[in-house]
């Protein structure tokens, strides 16, 4: 009596070998079952890809297959899951886009943050690049380049951290610097003017003069000219117009250079130089990497969020790391400092090449979603 012949859908998930290997094992008198044969949706999935259990996220995304589950967490600001069910947002719309595009049809399947980049779904958002994703060609293209945040640290230090910011001797030494060249400005303009300018005029000596040249300098370099000195010889004036001159160079440089001092906290610095010193706690799922918090005195990692900042609100740790626009919308009330030097990129994972796959590419690159990335978060 022959064997009876094994089901049609068995060729569509292992290989002659694997297929005759398992034909040989039955008998007649024990008929093949659904646990010894492979499900329709093993049979679907890619020959490049290691054996999976059986799941209908791993139907092919084409016209007619039917719906196709995709994971979808809420990552504010990219996807968010309103009160009522509805979920809106950028990486929202650019999927539905892709979609319509593409004629997915598709189930959108609520996931956890901390779960979604280890879904099985047939797509996954919003999902960072990380290092063990970096190789991995099943992905979409970053719909945003962001930056690293750090709840915690003040973004400005307030009025009493910009002053103390000036508290060093690379301000002391600027101060220095210029006031010698007011003082070597305002003797030239003592010994151009001391016979006829009579606001020159010093009868308690050459130094007094000189003092009043160092005044007049001071007050034309700031460009608020009281009047109550000026020049009256036309040397005097050739030397009051090229310091004129010099001076709107010279203010602009020291105004951008105080700024730096009493501003730097506020503005872009370098995330290793922004951890220097604190304990920092961040999100172990390969966002951020540790390395790049090499500069921290203690580092921690949470499994989720909200673990760390239920850390950070109970002092255990100095700040958090985080993605700084997902920083921005889970911080509340607490403040968020944006570095440089490490970026963190929102990808869409895919496990398919077709049409889907090219859709969301071709939006991505288009101008009309990078000036929407920028006029939505160019300003946070």
């Amino acid at each position: 009596m022959a064997a009876p012949p094994a089901p049609a859908q068995d060729a569509h998930a292992q290989d002659d070998t694997v297929a005759a290997a398992t034909a040989s094992q039955r008998t007649p008198e024990t008929p093949s079952t659904p646990a010894s044969d492979p499900g329709p949706e093993e049979a679907a999935s890619e020959e490049p890809l290691p054996p999976r259990p059986a799941s209908p996220a791993y139907m092919p995304t084409t016209r007619g297959s039917g719906p196709v589950q995709v994971a979808v967490a809420e990552v504010a600001p990219y996807a968010i899951r309103n009160a009522d069910g509805r979920w809106t947002g950028p990486a929202l719309d650019l999927f539905r886009a892709a979609a319509e595009e593409s004629g997915l049809d598709y189930t959108l399947v609520p996931t956890s943050p901390d779960a979604i980049g280890r879904s099985d779904a047939a797509v996954a958002f919003p999902v960072y690049a990380t290092a063990s994703l970096a190789n991995d060609a099943r992905r979409s293209l970053p719909f945003h380049v962001d930056s690293v945040g750090l709840i915690g640290r003040s973004p400005g230090g307030g009025f009493l951290a910009g002053l103390a910011g000036l508290l060093n001797t690379s301000f002391l030494r600027v101060v220095a610097i210029v006031s010698a060249v007011l003082l070597v400005v305002g003797a030239i303009f003592y010994f151009v003017e001391r016979k006829t300018n009579e606001g020159l005029h010093a009868d308690d000596g050459r130094m007094h003069g000189i003092g009043h040249g160092f005044w007049w300098a001071g007050v034309t370099a700031t460009t608020i000219g009281y009047g109550d000195l000026v020049p009256k010889t036309t040397w005097g004036r050739v030397v009051a117009m090229i310091w004129m001159l010099f001076s709107m160079a010279l203010t602009a440089i020291l105004t951008a250079y105080i700024i730096s001092l009493t501003g730097a906290r506020g503005g872009r610095t370098a995330l290793t130089e922004a951890v220097s010193g604190l304990a920092v706690g961040y999100v172990a799922d390969g966002t951020i990497a540790g390395e790049d918090l090499r500069g921290a005195d203690a580092l921690r990692e949470f499994p989720t969020m909200d673990a760390a900042l239920a850390a950070y609100d109970e002092e255990e740790i100095d700040a958090v790391a985080a993605p700084y626009q997902q920083a921005r919308e889970m911080a509340d009330d607490r403040e968020v400092q944006r570095t440089s030097g490490s970026v963190v990129m929102p990808v869409f994972r895919v496990t398919e090449q077709g049409d889907f796959r090219a859709a969301l590419d071709r939006i991505i690159l288009s101008p009309d979603w990078q000036s929407r990335i920028e006029r939505e978060f160019s300003d946070r």
